[in-house]
Protein backbone atom coordinates (compact mmCIF):
# COMPACT_ATOMS: atom_id res chain seq x y z
CA UNK A 1 0.00 0.00 0.00
CA UNK A 2 2.86 2.35 0.86
CA UNK A 3 4.55 1.68 -2.49
CA UNK A 4 1.30 2.30 -4.35
CA UNK A 5 0.84 5.58 -2.48
CA UNK A 6 4.40 6.62 -3.36
CA UNK A 7 3.76 5.84 -7.02
CA UNK A 8 0.53 7.87 -7.02
CA UNK A 9 2.30 10.86 -5.50
CA UNK A 10 5.24 10.54 -7.90
CA UNK A 11 2.93 10.30 -10.93
CA UNK A 12 0.93 13.28 -9.69
CA UNK A 13 4.02 15.43 -9.15
CA UNK A 14 5.35 14.49 -12.60
CA UNK A 15 2.00 15.54 -14.10
CA UNK A 16 2.17 18.87 -12.26
CA UNK A 17 5.73 19.43 -13.56
CA UNK A 18 4.53 18.63 -17.09
CA UNK A 19 1.72 21.18 -16.75
CA UNK A 20 4.18 23.84 -15.56
CA UNK A 21 6.70 23.13 -18.32
CA UNK A 22 3.90 23.74 -20.84
CA UNK A 23 3.89 27.36 -19.65
CA UNK A 24 0.97 27.20 -17.24
CA UNK A 25 1.10 29.08 -13.95
CA UNK A 26 -0.03 27.44 -10.70
CA UNK A 27 -0.17 29.26 -7.39
CA UNK A 28 -1.12 27.16 -4.36
CA UNK A 29 -3.51 29.17 -2.19
CA UNK A 30 -4.42 26.56 0.45
CA UNK A 31 -3.86 22.89 1.27
CA UNK A 32 -6.14 20.86 3.58
CA UNK A 33 -8.29 23.92 4.26
CA UNK A 34 -10.83 23.21 6.99
CA UNK A 35 -14.11 25.00 6.50
CA UNK A 36 -17.43 25.06 8.27
CA UNK A 37 -20.62 26.97 7.66
CA UNK A 38 -23.67 27.56 9.79
CA UNK A 39 -27.01 27.48 8.01
CA UNK A 40 -30.29 28.73 9.39
CA UNK A 41 -33.52 27.73 7.72
CA UNK A 42 -36.84 29.24 8.85
CA UNK A 43 -38.38 25.76 8.56
CA UNK A 44 -36.08 24.42 11.32
CA UNK A 45 -35.83 25.59 14.93
CA UNK A 46 -32.11 24.81 15.13
CA UNK A 47 -29.03 25.75 13.11
CA UNK A 48 -27.23 23.34 10.80
CA UNK A 49 -23.45 23.12 10.60
CA UNK A 50 -21.71 21.65 7.59
CA UNK A 51 -17.98 20.99 7.70
CA UNK A 52 -15.34 19.80 5.31
CA UNK A 53 -11.69 19.84 4.38
CA UNK A 54 -10.78 21.10 0.93
CA UNK A 55 -7.73 19.24 -0.34
CA UNK A 56 -6.37 22.14 -2.39
CA UNK A 57 -7.22 25.63 -3.54
CA UNK A 58 -5.04 27.09 -6.27
CA UNK A 59 -4.93 29.64 -9.04
CA UNK A 60 -4.38 28.07 -12.45
CA UNK A 61 -3.47 30.70 -15.01
CA UNK A 62 -5.35 33.23 -12.87
CA UNK A 63 -8.50 31.13 -12.33
CA UNK A 64 -9.24 30.02 -8.76
CA UNK A 65 -9.83 26.28 -8.51
CA UNK A 66 -11.16 24.16 -5.66
CA UNK A 67 -9.69 20.68 -5.96
CA UNK A 68 -10.58 17.40 -4.30
CA UNK A 69 -8.14 14.51 -4.69
CA UNK A 70 -9.51 11.00 -5.15
CA UNK A 71 -7.34 7.88 -4.91
CA UNK A 72 -9.87 5.84 -6.88
CA UNK A 73 -10.78 6.19 -10.52
CA UNK A 74 -13.22 8.99 -11.24
CA UNK A 75 -14.62 9.73 -14.68
CA UNK A 76 -15.52 13.22 -15.91
CA UNK A 77 -19.23 12.32 -15.99
CA UNK A 78 -19.20 12.16 -12.16
CA UNK A 79 -18.38 15.89 -12.03
CA UNK A 80 -21.14 16.96 -14.41
CA UNK A 81 -24.86 17.62 -14.02
CA UNK A 82 -27.76 18.33 -16.34
CA UNK A 83 -30.72 18.80 -13.97
CA UNK A 84 -30.26 20.32 -10.53
CA UNK A 85 -33.25 18.36 -9.23
CA UNK A 86 -31.41 15.06 -9.79
CA UNK A 87 -28.43 16.15 -7.68
CA UNK A 88 -29.71 14.61 -4.46
CA UNK A 89 -31.46 11.57 -5.94
CA UNK A 90 -28.61 9.43 -7.31
CA UNK A 91 -25.72 9.07 -4.89
CA UNK A 92 -23.44 7.12 -7.23
CA UNK A 93 -23.86 9.51 -10.11
CA UNK A 94 -23.76 12.82 -8.24
CA UNK A 95 -21.84 12.39 -4.97
CA UNK A 96 -18.57 13.74 -6.41
CA UNK A 97 -20.11 16.86 -7.94
CA UNK A 98 -22.21 17.37 -4.81
CA UNK A 99 -19.06 17.30 -2.66
CA UNK A 100 -17.10 19.79 -4.76
CA UNK A 101 -20.09 22.12 -5.05
CA UNK A 102 -20.53 21.94 -1.28
CA UNK A 103 -16.92 23.05 -0.86
CA UNK A 104 -17.41 25.89 -3.36
CA UNK A 105 -20.60 26.99 -1.59
CA UNK A 106 -18.95 26.87 1.84
CA UNK A 107 -15.85 28.77 0.74
CA UNK A 108 -17.95 31.43 -1.00
CA UNK A 109 -20.13 31.82 2.10
CA UNK A 110 -16.98 32.42 4.16
CA UNK A 111 -15.60 34.98 1.70
CA UNK A 112 -17.44 35.72 -1.53
CA UNK A 113 -15.48 35.03 -4.68
CA UNK A 114 -14.53 38.12 -6.67
CA UNK A 115 -14.72 36.17 -9.94
CA UNK A 116 -16.25 32.92 -11.11
CA UNK A 117 -14.23 29.88 -10.05
CA UNK A 118 -13.82 26.26 -11.04
CA UNK A 119 -14.12 23.21 -8.82
CA UNK A 120 -13.23 19.67 -9.63
CA UNK A 121 -11.43 16.44 -8.96
CA UNK A 122 -7.98 15.10 -9.59
CA UNK A 123 -8.24 11.32 -9.74
CA UNK A 124 -4.95 9.53 -9.03
CA UNK A 125 -6.12 6.50 -11.02
CA UNK A 126 -7.15 8.74 -13.91
CA UNK A 127 -4.36 11.34 -13.95
CA UNK A 128 -4.25 11.37 -17.74
CA UNK A 129 -7.67 13.07 -17.70
CA UNK A 130 -6.25 15.92 -15.63
CA UNK A 131 -8.48 18.24 -13.64
CA UNK A 132 -12.06 16.94 -13.94
CA UNK A 133 -14.06 20.17 -13.77
CA UNK A 134 -17.57 20.46 -12.45
CA UNK A 135 -19.77 21.38 -15.39
CA UNK A 136 -23.42 22.20 -15.84
CA UNK A 137 -24.54 20.68 -19.14
CA UNK A 138 -27.53 21.80 -21.18
CA UNK A 139 -28.43 18.21 -22.12
CA UNK A 140 -27.24 14.62 -21.87
CA UNK A 141 -25.14 12.99 -24.53
CA UNK A 142 -22.87 14.05 -27.33
CA UNK A 143 -22.81 17.70 -28.29
CA UNK A 144 -23.92 19.00 -24.91
CA UNK A 145 -22.85 22.55 -24.12
CA UNK A 146 -20.90 22.70 -20.85
CA UNK A 147 -20.39 25.59 -18.45
CA UNK A 148 -17.61 24.93 -15.95
CA UNK A 149 -17.46 28.36 -14.31
CA UNK A 150 -19.08 28.46 -10.91
CA UNK A 151 -20.93 31.75 -10.55
CA UNK A 152 -23.24 33.09 -7.87
CA UNK A 153 -26.11 31.76 -10.00
CA UNK A 154 -24.57 28.26 -9.84
CA UNK A 155 -24.14 28.52 -6.07
CA UNK A 156 -27.72 29.74 -5.62
CA UNK A 157 -29.07 26.79 -7.63
CA UNK A 158 -26.92 24.41 -5.58
CA UNK A 159 -28.07 26.02 -2.32
CA UNK A 160 -31.69 25.26 -3.21
CA UNK A 161 -30.83 21.56 -3.63
CA UNK A 162 -28.71 21.53 -0.46
CA UNK A 163 -31.55 23.12 1.52
CA UNK A 164 -34.04 20.62 0.11
CA UNK A 165 -31.81 17.71 1.12
CA UNK A 166 -31.20 19.06 4.64
CA UNK A 167 -34.92 19.68 5.18
CA UNK A 168 -35.66 16.13 4.03
CA UNK A 169 -33.04 14.70 6.41
CA UNK A 170 -34.47 16.71 9.30
CA UNK A 171 -38.08 15.77 8.57
CA UNK A 172 -39.15 13.07 11.06
CA UNK A 173 -42.01 12.08 8.73
CA UNK A 174 -39.60 10.89 6.02
CA UNK A 175 -37.81 7.61 6.89
CA UNK A 176 -34.12 7.24 6.21
CA UNK A 177 -33.29 4.99 3.31
CA UNK A 178 -29.80 3.75 2.54
CA UNK A 179 -28.36 5.11 -0.68
CA UNK A 180 -27.11 2.34 -2.95
CA UNK A 181 -23.43 2.68 -3.74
Amino acid sequence: VFEIAKRYVSNFLNKEIEILTQGNKIKIVAIEKKINVFLNFPELDFPITIKGTVDRVDEFNGVTRIIDYKTGKVELSKAEIVNWEEKTTDYTKYSKSFQILTYAYMMNKGKAFANPIEAGIISFKNLSSGFLKFSKKDKNGYGAKKDSLITQETLDAFYNELKSLILEICNPEIPFTEKEV
